[in-house]
């Protein structure tokens, strides 16, 4: 069984941010250099075409000139873990590179997530975090902490190495927003869905807020995000770069794996050969089926059961082969209740892993009662 995650706190300018994360854990740093520069080998080719470099260069170009903090913050890591600023945007990019630069089936990384709003007030959202092996060890949380007037403190579940809401995380509004991964060929220069999760949580308060920002603005298409709020507001949102974003709001429930529902956006997807997205309408079938048999009472461990579920085919929670420390597999499950800005996760597995929880209030208290020492 896996320990609980520490929590790594990151404090001042998003550049400061990026280049804590390397101070924070010293010794992991040759691990995250060699994800990433392991995951830019197996794509060097697509790298070396003409047209991924312009369009990566494109992608660099926007980022600086509409998410100046998502580029700081990026820049930050670089430094920090001794690579270029160039490496960490390819390896960002990277799902990107290979649905413009192949034809042809490849592996995918999978997630189930979902939101469902609560009787009692505010909602759940969840996410079954399925990832790349290698970035078990690289999984952290981190509370993201900027003197800024005004500014949101931002708790969220990603990777050493890369920025912000990697794979999710709660703002101190009540925004919570999880994300899926899913192939495309609609591709652009636009908002990569790590940046703009990032921006969403520090941007908006409420999901009609994080909504409005996202159909105003262009993308770089791929993957769906999951939204809910605290008064209970729930979103789903499916991610194409010449297809506007299909943008569903509910006051019930939203869910979403790994590939698209709406038929423009299905017609668009790069369908990959392994498991997770065969198993991709199995498992959103049964979270609809699970939200729609226990709808508005549904609590965090009765949550936390569905997350845990196995299946011949399309396990929710899914495990690697014994022994593969690459293969994807369940790296972290996670609910967060809106309500109270409350993170619950486990560290490995659900179904055998231990669970810890997270209030955002109680820990930007903690640190200010500590600063204030």
């Amino acid at each position: 069984m896996n320990e609980a995650l520490a929590l790594i706190t990151l404090t001042g300018s998003a550049l400061a941010r990026g280049q804590q994360q390397a101070l924070s854990r010293p010794a992991l740093v040759p691990r995250v250099r060699a994800a990433i520069l392991g995951r830019l080998a197996s794509i060097q080719p697509m790298l070396d075409l003409p047209r991924t470099k312009t369009y990566l260069q494109q992608q660099k170009e926007f980022l600086e000139a509409q998410d100046p903090s998502g580029f700081d913050e990026s820049l930050g890591l670089a430094t920090g873990f001794g690579l270029t600023h160039d490496q960490v945007l390819a390896y960002l990019h990277a799902n990107i590179v290979q649905d413009m630069s192949t034809s042809s089936p490849v592996e995918r990384d999978g997630c189930t997530s979902w939101a469902l709003c609560l009787a009692i007030g505010g909602a759940l959202v969840v996410k079954n975090r399925d990832y790349r092996g290698e970035h078990g060890v690289l999984q952290q949380l981190f509370l993201h902490c900027n003197p800024a007037a005004g500014a949101r403190t931002l708790l969220c579940v990603g990777s050493l190495g890369s920025p912000g809401a990697f794979s999710s995380g709660i703002n101190s509004a009540g925004l919570a927003v999880v994300d899926t991964q899913i192939g495309t060929r609609d591709h652009g220069v636009g908002w990569l869905r790590y940046f703009l999760m990032t921006a969403l949580l520090r941007e908006c308060a409420d999901v009609d807020e994080a909504l409005t920002f996202i159909a105003a603005v262009p993308h770089a298409g791929g993957g769906s995000l999951v939204l809910g709020d605290a008064c209970g507001t729930t979103a789903c949102v499916e991610l194409g770069h010449a297809q506007a974003p299909v943008l569903v709001r509910s006051m019930a429930s939203v869910a979403r794996t790994n590939h698209y529902l709406d038929p423009q956006m299905a017609a668009q997807m790069v369908l990959p050969c392994d498991d997770l997205s065969d198993s991709s309408p199995l498992r959103l079938s049964q979270v609809q089926s699970y939200l729609g048999q226990h709808g508005s009472t549904m609590n965090v461990s009765m949550a936390q059961t569905l997350m845990s579920s196995h299946q011949d085919r399309g396990s929710i929670c899914l495990h690697a082969d014994t022994g593969s420390q690459t293969q994807a597999r369940t790296l972290s499950s996670v609910v967060y209740e809106t309500a109270s800005q409350t993170m619950h996760i486990s560290n490995g597995n659900p179904c055998n892993s231990t669970w810890a929880h997270f209030c955002l209030p109680q820990l930007a208290a903690a640190r200010t009662a500590g600063q204030a020492a």
